[in-house]
């Protein structure tokens, strides 16, 4: 999202901040489409055309957001039954899902194949077991990848699903049962591939691209060694965004080009049609996001100065700190009221009686004052889907959707009773 300054105040697409907030009110989250787009079409050119797009619907699950990308990304990444309802709700196809998750349901099982879900990643041998039972009752067949929990630590990641004991896939090591579970049920389960999502936030190109081919090989490897050949193969994604400060990218093009050839020597060195899928949601989205709160309150404590927000933790729990972050770190904040400011070392915090509502520590904010906006930049991603709203009982935000310089409404506010 790219703001800019005029006649004093910031600006998206020509669009005052402030004119959006005596519209909508505060707090109110805008999602900038344009941007997203922008993201998918240049992670299609960096990676040639070759791979299918899939967006991780927890990244942020807004259905109008759904809708405009359905028509950008090759399919969704699922991981319950209520982002299955969402999907379908937006006009996905069924097939164009892949449901993945460590603790899917028997009721969740039976209900995606109902639904014709597209890939079932399976996580456990029990799962397996437990889809080629419900198959068989339902006399269908399920199409079924296995997620793989790698031997393969990548120590980039900043947060590590793979490659280390964790809920997430089938050990690598113990892939024999699963096959012989899936060599007997040829006739209720049909084996597309493989999944491996080893970890995520990672700004490391090299990296990503070697997790990446070791996931090809390992693809071949299962083929080979275990005779289920794999016609899929999803690499995950775990592309990092910079939520702390501005300009600092990761090089996708660089990824793009360490795999060209290993992704083409997979596609033509096997059955025909052999997939290669890349599932990203924060990368897409975060960056499209905003997050705005007005200052309504300023305090002086012990020689610290607060500003006291109307949004704080409740809203938007990632920027608190509170969202899985070893060493709390401020995101990017602007001061959209007054952006040429002299910058003014503050605490910001939000209305909630704890301590943890943190929203900002020893940030440097352009000379906040009472009924200033102040801007959380990156807050497209794992913000309002991930968030404690009923804490405390405050009033949902908004959230708002640009499309060039059209402001529309896409969720609106609810209140703690509207919840009962």
């Amino acid at each position: 999202m790219k703001l800019k300054e005029h006649e004093g105040k910031l600006c998206l697409r020509g669009v005052r901040l402030e004119e959006i907030a005596e519209r909508y009110g505060t707090p109110f989250y805008l999602y900038d489409l344009d941007c997203v787009r922008e993201r998918v079409d240049f992670v299609r050119r960096a990676f040639s055309g070759k791979v299918e797009v899939f967006y991780a619907v927890k990244a942020n699950s807004n259905l109008e957001l759904l809708r405009a990308l359905r028509s950008e990304v090759d399919g969704l990444d699922v991981s319950s039954a209520g982002e299955i309802e969402q999907s379908l709700l937006a006009g996905y196809p069924p097939e164009a899902l892949s449901f993945a998750g460590p603790g899917k349901t028997g009721d969740e099982l039976r209900g995606a194949l109902e639904r014709g879900v597209g890939i079932l990643s399976v996580e456990s041998l029990r799962e397996l077991r437990e889809i080629a039972s419900i198959a068989s009752s339902m006399g269908t067949k399920a199409n079924v990848a296995v997620r793989i929990n790698p031997d393969f630590l990548v120590k980039e990641f900043a947060i590590k699903m793979g490659g280390k004991a964790t809920q997430f896939g089938v050990d690598e090591e113990a892939l024999g049962p699963v096959a012989d579970v899936l060599r007997r049920n040829r006739e209720t389960l049909h084996f597309l591939g493989i999944h491996v999502y080893a970890g995520t936030q990672c700004m490391d190109a090299e990296a990503i691209a070697r997790n990446m081919r070791h996931t090809l090989d390992l693809a071949e490897r299962v083929s080979a060694e275990y005779g289920i050949g794999c016609r899929l193969v999803n690499l995950g994604g775990g592309f990092g965004v910079s939520y702390y400060e501005e300009g600092h990218e990761l090089d996708v093009d660089r990824i793009g080009q360490r795999m060209e050839e290993p992704i083409e020597g997979f596609r033509e060195g096997g059955p025909a049609q052999r997939r290669v899928v890349i599932e990203l949601g924060r990368y897409l989205v975060a960056e499209a996001g905003l997050y705005v709160a007005r200052v309504i309150g300023e305090k002086r404590s012990r020689g610290e100065t607060f500003f006291v927000l109307d949004g704080g933790m409740n809203h938007h729990l990632a920027a608190s700190g509170n969202l899985g972050a070893t060493l709390r770190k401020n995101y990017v904040v602007k001061n959209l009221s007054d952006p040429g400011g002299a910058p003014e070392v503050c605490n910001l915090v939000g209305p909630l009686c704890t301590p943890l509502d943190l929203m900002g520590r020893a940030v440097a904010v352009p000379s906040p004052k009472v009924g200033d906006l102040i801007g959380f930049l990156n807050s497209g991603s794992y913000a309002f889907t991930a968030s404690p709203f009923l804490f405390l009982g405050h009033e949902t935000p908004v959230e708002l959707m640009i499309t060039g310089n059209a402001i529309r409404e896409v969720r609106r506010r609810r209140r703690l009773t509207d919840f009962n």
